[in-house]
């Protein structure tokens, strides 16, 4: 044999063909496992041709993510990407296990997942926990439970499986939104806010809910907590604004400027009068209107003379009264000394003994403690929502956690609520 055809034949001795079919290999087993995002984790198990180096092995989907290959001693092998799948190296194995995700089997219409797959074995399908079959391609040859998730098993084909996802507790939901309301509402109105509004929104959550209408019961009694804090917001807004037509007012009558003070009186009252009929907007309204016209107020025109006299004449003889009777005093009269007054006992909180015995206590609760210690025990709950920025709501919760563990106890000052260290904790 001539040397060049002898080394053709062996060059073509080691090349391997490139050129593979699916012949090479025979399904044994798919497992198809989808997540609560429609992703699937496929695996996928079948017998190759020993004799082969390469095999060839359609996938069931165009675009996968995370490939691992492995033969049946769990040791890896390489691959390249084929058109309809992959070119396995499978080095005279056995078997090859093949896993991988996608997201192209599962489609999604609403609450409603499909997943949709041609198998040519008989295949597993396992869903998501809490997950339910609404609908079945073709008659299980399986059915049951692994780790709490629902599988079902199908023949070999067109594979078709429509699920749901576990719904929410709707009822519920809104039932604990309506009581959380109630609550929030209740400590308000005890405070003397009239929350018309809020009360009404909350009147209609419940009618929502008593028609089964879940999600609507619960957005509205959501809004009648966010009503509730737009009213004390405005409630207090309105208090300060009546507050500083008081003091407009009196300054006005203390300069003497009575000439139209009585319309600001007038209008001072009708801001009062919206105030307790819980018409805060318009309470503050009447209070700013109320502030303008004292500051407008004038001196009257007429009397001024006689008025002026008259102021002249008591100071005179207020102060020769005073004279007289500091020169019939005697000399060796003691001198009256005011009355001391005895200093307040700044208050020192014992955050050591309150940690101690509260150990279960949450990071924002350690965190107001704190915050009251650093204030000699006590603040205002609007104090509170203002160092921590947090809604009102949340702070009443806060507040209720630390009077239950009785760490603090809340008293009302005015229309405020102070909250302060039990005397158990101070020093």
């Amino acid at each position: 044999m001539k040397p060049q055809v002898l080394l053709v034949m062996i060059i073509l001795l080691f090349i391997p063909p490139v050129a593979f079919a699916q012949d090479d290999v025979t399904p044994t087993s798919l497992e198809v496992k989808v997540y609560p995002d429609g992703s699937t984790l496929v695996t996928y198990v079948v017998e190759s041709d020993p004799t082969k180096v390469r095999v060839e092995v359609d996938l069931f989907s165009d675009n996968f993510n995370n490939l691992i290959i492995r033969d049946e001693d769990s040791i890896p092998l390489a691959s390249s990407i084929t058109d309809t799948g992959l070119e396995i190296d499978s080095i005279g194995a056995l078997e090859l296990i093949i896993v991988y995700t996608t997201s192209d089997l599962t489609t999604k219409d609403g609450p409603i997942w499909d997943l949709n797959i041609t198998s040519p074995v008989s295949t597993m399908v396992i869903l998501p926990q809490g997950a339910a079959i609404f609908d079945l391609g073709n008659i299980p040859t399986d059915l049951g439970f692994i780790d709490g998730s629902q599988y079902v098993e199908l023949p070999a084909g067109e594979i078709y499986v429509s699920f749901i996802l576990a719904m929410p507790n709707l009822s519920a939901e809104a039932q604990t939104a309506i009581n959380d309301a109630e609550n929030y509402l209740t400590s308000l109105e005890a405070q003397n806010y009239m929350l018309i509004d809020a009360q009404s929104e909350l009147t209609q959550a419940i009618q929502l809910f008593e028609t089964d209408q879940y999600i609507d019961a619960k957005n509205m009694a959501n809004q009648a907590v966010d009503t509730a804090d737009e009213t004390v917001d405005n409630a207090n807004a309105a208090a300060v604004e009546i507050a500083l037509a008081e003091s407009t007012i009196a300054s006005a009558q203390e300069d003497g400027r009575t000439d139209g003070l009585a319309q600001a009186e007038d209008t001072l009252s009708s801001a009062e009068t919206y105030y307790d009929q819980g018409l805060y907007v318009e309470a503050e309204t009447s209070a700013k209107q109320a502030s303008q016209l004292a500051l407008l107020a004038d001196e009257p025109t007429g009397g001024n003379t006689m008025l002026y006299l008259g102021i002249v004449v008591i100071v005179a003889v207020a102060g020769g009264g005073y004279y007289y009777m500091q020169k019939m005093r005697p000399k060796d009269a003691p001198t009256s000394q005011p009355t001391p007054v005895p200093e307040i006992e700044a208050k020192t909180v014992d955050l050591e003994k309150i940690f101690a015995i509260n150990d279960d206590l949450r990071l924002e609760d350690r965190e107001v403690i704190k915050f009251l210690a650093e204030n000699h025990g006590e603040a205002f709950a609007t104090e509170i929502r203002d160092r921590f920025d947090m809604p009102r709501s949340s702070a009443w919760r806060l507040i209720r956690r630390l009077v239950s563990n009785e760490i603090v106890e809340e008293v009302k000052v005015g229309n405020q609520s102070l909250v302060r260290i039990s005397k158990r904790y101070l020093k």
